[in-house]
């Protein structure tokens, strides 16, 4: 990844840092690749249903619901041939052991004004494994914008490949997963929802829940513009791990997640500032330990409000930020804001919050890049921070006792490091501190 190869020729690294290491519980233990998607395995159901055939109406003028309830849903795949199939209240099937929804040319459309969900799928009765794949859900009339899915599961999710187009302007949020067994598992893969929220209600693009206590994989889906959070997965008490995808301007956060989870390889851009959307949050750290992001690209250029890129909340207990690439153009915007910790975590690791291998650069006036507020025992290792803006620090300790830099280089046009009387522990450091902020940086181009 690109991320990598700008870190490898920052001067003052001193190596690996034998203090973050990999585990296995920093690494998602379900990365499906791309083999078998875009269809589901028809043998694994005992029944295959054309939905056209038995009686669904594939030009959007009559409710499919009523065919829906006279379906035997129970191991069944239902088929919807291409269409466009129109819903006017929630369909929650009852005795849905194993249940298959496939239409990858179909596109669901709904009625004004009704909240939804259009598809409540193990919300009535168990599912224990469930397939959704291949539908767009229009929602661009005005007044429009339901939960298109919430789904509950046991055992097994699919959802792929799945679509929404048109801004949700109801006070509703959009789609919700749930894995509640602690040996379940889910994918949602390529989930797309382009044209975000009404700044009028505070709107969330994707939910997991309390209710979530498996293990839920995020990959290459595409959350853009939601008022309250474009990924909100920080109330789950299982494991969220959200890989690759982009997420755009959202505000409170763009991706949210609390721990035992992990970001990687995510690219998040704040580039638009819409009254109503606000703190725009890159991704948001918000509560327990053992969370990862990694090899991930985010991009700050404008902002309606935002206190970081990256933030850890009061409540995360430790996390590990690494092989990342943080750009600000936004003026005083942390890359990073460690926040002061509200509640005493003398039980966590030696070294609480690890941020190791990550580059910070742009044209970002005033405040720092790194913020460590009252985090003591934070290590920061192997950064390569270059900001030309006006007034601007590089990393700023503020009560955070036994913080430890090392093997890191640091251009800016205020200081390099900011201690407030604090003592901080320094180990192979290069500082520069440029009275105009424009003379040339020590840190390699982007590539």
């Amino acid at each position: 990844m690109a991320v990598l190869g700008a870190l490898a020729g920052c001067p003052g690294t001193d190596g690996p840092d034998t203090e973050t290491p990999s585990s296995p519980d920093e690494t998602p233990r379900t990365e499906p690749t791309e083999t078998g998607r875009d269809r589901p395995r028809t043998d694994a159901y005992e029944n295959v249903v054309d939905i056209t055939e038995a009686g669904a109406d594939a030009n959007g003028e009559e409710s499919i619901v009523p065919t829906l309830d006279e379906i035997d849903t129970s191991n069944t795949l239902v088929r919807f041939p291409s269409g466009t199939y129109f819903i006017d209240d929630s369909w929650s099937p009852s005795g849905a052991e194993r249940l298959g929804l496939y239409g990858p040319d179909a596109t669901i459309t709904t009625v004004e004004e009704f909240e939804g969900p259009l598809f409540g799928l193990g919300t009535g009765s168990k599912v224990s494994d469930l397939y959704v794949g291949g539908f767009t859900f229009d929602l661009t009339p005005e007044d429009t914008g339901p939960r298109p899915i919430n789904a509950r599961v046991t055992d097994s999710m699919r959802v792929e490949n799945v679509t929404v187009r048109g801004e949700l302007d109801l006070d509703q949020d959009g789609m919700r997963f749930d894995v509640t067994e602690t040996d379940g598992h889910g994918t949602i893969w390529n989930l797309r929802m382009p044209d975000g929220g009404d700044p009028e209600y505070s709107n969330t693009g994707c939910y997991v829940g309390e209710s979530h206590v498996g293990e839920l994989l995020f990959q290459n889906c595409s959350f853009d513009g939601f008022p309250d959070n474009g990924l909100y997965a920080s109330s789950a008490k299982g494991r969220v791990n959200v890989v690759g995808g982009q997420y755009r301007n959202s505000g409170v956060a763009n991706i949210r997640v609390s721990g035992p989870s992990t970001v990687r390889g995510v690219m998040v851009r704040c580039d638009e500032a819409r009254e109503g959307v606000e703190n725009m949050r890159g991704i948001r750290l918000r509560g327990g330990k053992d969370v990862v992001v990694e090899n991930s690209r985010l991009v700050f250029d404008k902002v309606s409000s935002s206190d970081g890129a990256i933030t850890c909340a009061e409540w995360l207990d430790a996390a590990t930020i690494r092989n990342t690439h943080i750009t600000v153009n936004a003026d005083d915007v942390p890359a990073i804001w460690a926040k002061p910790s509200a509640r005493n975590r003398a039980d966590v690791r030696k070294h609480p919050i690890r941020i190791h291998s990550v580059r910070i650069d742009g044209s970002a006036s005033s405040g720092a890049a790194v913020r460590i507020s009252e985090r003591s025992g934070t290590l920061l290792s192997n950064l390569c921070i270059c900001q030309h803006g006006n007034e601007r620090n590089g990393i700023a300790v503020d009560g955070a006792h036994q913080t430890t830099v090392r093997g890191s280089s640091i251009t800016v046009s205020g200081r390099p490091l900011a201690t407030e009387g604090i003592s901080v522990r320094r180990d192979n450091l290069s500082l520069q501190s440029t009275s105009t902020g424009r003379s040339s940086c020590s840190c390699p181009q982007n590539r």
